[in-house]
């Protein structure tokens, strides 16, 4: 009786696909496995079995599965189960998990072009073996005459001589009894010779060479020498908040760590893991940004060594692809450190998540599909393992802090810096009393530049945040006003002095600066605005002491860069560090006095529910940078217009509960989260008064269903990306209603919509479900 193999592929699709096992691939196949199908007429895909039964689908045709590529399966059941429910909880199709969960190398495809990507293969290395037997007495006679006879062969050729000594020397040979391999390239390079001298030592059969199998993740000297040491010891406070983070995991699967900026929660995280590890349990910790990974890394590797792997977007397709298949096959991985694509990785004994700084919307995923909160994957993870979860944050979402609050997750507090440091002095500078007074200097205030000069002077750093990278974020002629726009988008061009361009940062278009207006003709244009690279041309001119660096997208397009960002600021090569939003992110150097943030209203003033809630916590914790050693007093500077906004109050006194209660109550009344559950739906089309029909008709059918809960549908502040207009409706719901009820009532009203009016069918459909 023929088998046949239900499948997944990495294709937008909701359903499974069904193919036909030969008897001698029915004989291997199992759930997990990896499958080559065709698809179509050209195409070729890399599947994954979901199931394998006798019965075929009637009515349809059935392909024969290609190849089955792997002798085991590459992912777990609580993989499988996990990617089911984001593809229902986040509306998407499964197609779209796989493609996002699956490394790159482990789902090659082909098309009419031949093969697109290459299945992923091994990294081998190029070892010399010197064929001379090793130190011994058994032997010592034998070896002796072997090394008289190879030298008397070599007598001839100076250079096959050196070549022969440094490879005795490099294998140890004479000082040990078994002789180490020898990386050729190594010896290429002490020698100065290549494989030609080689060849002639091969073909006198004194080496050989040997081809071995190597990690593309052990490169860094420092990675393959580093001997572990026991953690820090914790301090009484920090003692007091593990105790009590342990007593809470008895009886609650999840448990929120409120710690304030310096309060030692890595320390901490470091002992739970540890405590996990024992137990011959897994890891995950994971952070919102690549650039927390840099430092993190060298702190945890002290501790765990090789033990643990880092995983992020600025790996590799063959580095992914070895990580996932070292963890299907080797249990020596306990601990991965990594963004928020980690939660996908094959865990086997998963003991404990630990997700820090679990406010940060970096975790949430925008596009493409599935769009996931890695947060709230990570405590569905969990479940699936029977692991724990600890939330670490020194300014929690209002979501997580309300379920703390509710008793649904544990609650932890840490409310004093670690070893007895200070919270920062907090000040709001006015901005416009500056201005009123003619005192500005381009951005800065009078008080900031002070105070940065002084901090410069006594050797210590400083930190500036501004929340727009680039030059100037407008351009515009002086005489009519005409600014440049993106033909693709509905935004301004970022001018960028590095390229001498204009960019959008929606769509990526660019173009050269203008040699005239096209409006008026005449040739002088103002910048309007101070981006990062401004900022840091300006603090040349007026802090002589300035040694500035930039982090934002435009300097760190490499983990190298990164890196070397913030290796040069904590060995002070770099003094002043000018950022957006990843100098928010849990960094930390001893040496910053003071923090300035450059414009807080740009902050509070966006047309969002969480706009508040959002910048009271990029302020405190870019404030919270501030201050890190003992005996240090950090200073944080913020400019604004309004210093007696209530939210700046909150701010300066480092009070977050009165936020918390502040917002909490407006979301109440307003119905928003944590009270609902937000569900944006987006519909995209090409032509502009087609799609606003199109999307009122839709909202109207969508009221019949759920009320007042619709709102919309309209435009977006960004209302046209890559020439395509974007339309929004919001559906608010209550927190219990079951999202695949609602999920499957969506579809069916779009399905039921596009059967009625060919028209909707050319409209882009997507949701967004918990949007950030």
């Amino acid at each position: 009786m023929p088998l046949y193999a239900e499948c997944i592929l990495p294709v937008p699709l909701a359903q499974t696909f069904t193919y036909r096992l030969t008897e001698q691939q029915a004989a291997s196949a199992s759930i997990g496995m990896r499958v080559i199908v065709p698809f179509g007429k050209q195409h070729h895909y890399t599947g994954i079995i979901v199931s394998i039964t006798p019965h075929a689908p009637e009515g349809i045709e059935i392909k024969d599965v290609t190849e089955l590529p792997d002798g085991a399966a590459v992912i777990r059941h609580p993989q499988y189960a996990l990617w089911q429910w984001i593809a229902e909880y986040y509306m998407c199709p499964i197609g779209d998990v796989m493609k996002a969960a699956l490394p790159a190398k482990l789902k090659p495809e082909s098309g009419k072009a031949g093969i697109i990507r290459e299945d992923f293969k091994p990294k081998t290395r190029t070892y010399v073996k010197i064929l001379i037997p090793p130190l011994g007495t058994d032997v010592s006679v034998e070896r002796n005459s072997m090394l008289a006879e190879a030298f008397d062969k070599l007598k001839r050729s100076q250079r096959q001589q050196e070549l022969f000594m440094k490879l005795l020397d490099m294998s140890h040979c004479l000082q040990k009894a078994d002789a180490d391999l020898v990386p050729q390239d190594e010896l290429f390079k002490a020698t100065g010779y290549d494989s030609t001298v080689l060849r002639e030592l091969i073909k006198k059969k004194l080496c050989e060479q040997q081809e071995v199998v190597v990690s593309r993740l052990d490169t860094d000297d420092d990675y393959r020498n580093f001997s572990t040491e026991q953690p820090f010891p914790l301090t009484e406070i920090q003692n007091v908040a593990f105790r009590n983070i342990c007593s809470s995991f008895k009886d609650k699967s999840v448990t929120l760590l409120h710690g304030v900026t310096s309060s030692g929660k890595t320390e901490i995280y470091i002992h739970l893991m540890r405590e996990v590890i024992a137990q011959k349990r897994q890891g995950l910790m994971m952070v919102p940004e690549i650039a927390l990974t840099t430092q993190l890394c060298i702190r945890l590797r002290r501790v765990f060594g090789k033990r643990m792997l880092v995983y992020h977007s600025k790996l590799n397709d063959d580095e992914r692809a070895e990580i996932w298949n070292r963890m299907l096959t080797d249990d020596s991985v306990d601990l991965i450190l990594g963004v928020r694509s980690s939660v996908f990785l094959p865990f086997s004994q998963l003991g404990l998540i630990i997700v820090d700084e679990e406010h940060e919307p970096s975790y949430k995923q925008q596009d493409p599909a599935p769009r996931y909160n890695g947060r709230e994957v990570a405590i569905m993870l969990a479940s699936r393992h029977s692991a724990k979860v600890l939330l670490g944050s020194a300014t929690p979402s209002l979501e997580s802090y309300y379920l703390a609050q509710q008793g649904r997750f544990g609650y932890v507090r840490l409310k004093e810096r670690h070893a007895g440091v200070s919270l920062p002095k907090m000040s709001l500078i006015s901005m416009r009393e500056a201005r009123k007074n003619q005192a500005m200097n381009g951005p800065f205030t009078p008080a900031l530049i002070k105070s940065v000069n002084h901090t410069l002077l006594e050797g210590h750093q400083a930190i500036l945040f501004q929340n727009r990278r680039g030059f100037s974020p407008t351009v515009e002629c002086t005489v009519c006003g005409w600014t440049p726009k993106c033909p693709r988008c509905d935004v301004s061009l970022t001018f960028h002095k590095r390229t001498s361009r204009l960019s959008c940062h929606y769509c990526g278009y660019s173009q050269s600066w203008p040699s005239a207006c096209p409006q008026c003709q005449h040739s002088s244009f103002a910048q309007q605005g101070y981006g990062t690279e401004r900022i840091e041309e300006t603090i040349s001119r007026l802090m002589p002491l300035a040694k500035p660096v930039r982090m934002d997208t435009d300097t760190t397009g490499s983990k190298s860069s990164y890196e070397k960002i913030i290796r040069d600021f904590d060995s002070k090569k770099s003094n002043v560090l000018i950022g957006t939003q990843m100098v928010s992110k849990g960094l930390d150097f001893g040496g910053v006095d003071t923090v300035g943030i450059m414009n807080a209203d740009s902050l509070m003033n966006f047309p969002d529910f969480r706009s508040h809630e959002r910048a009271f916590q990029l302020i405190e914790q870019v404030a919270g940078r501030a201050g890190r050693r003992a005996g240090q007093e950090g200073e944080v500077l913020i400019q604004c217009n309004e210093p007696r906004h209530p939210l700046l109050q909150q701010v300066i006194a480092h009070d977050y509960e009165a936020m918390a209660e502040m917002q909490l109550a407006d979301r109440k009344k307003y119905f928003y989260p944590p009270f609902s559950r937000l569900i944006m739906i987006y519909m995209k089309g090409r032509y502009e008064d087609r799609l606003d029909a199109l999307a009122a008709r839709y909202a109207t059918v969508l009221r019949k269903a759920f009320g007042d809960r619709i709102l919309g549908p309209e435009a977006p502040g960004i209302a046209r990306i890559k020439n395509l207009y974007i339309r929004q409706i919001m559906l608010k719901i209550e927190r219990e209603a079951s999202t695949q009820m609602v999920r499957q009532y969506l579809n069916t009203i779009q399905n039921t919509m596009m059967q009625d009016d060919q028209e909707f069918s050319k409209i882009v459909f997507y949701y967004d479900v918990d949007p950030m």
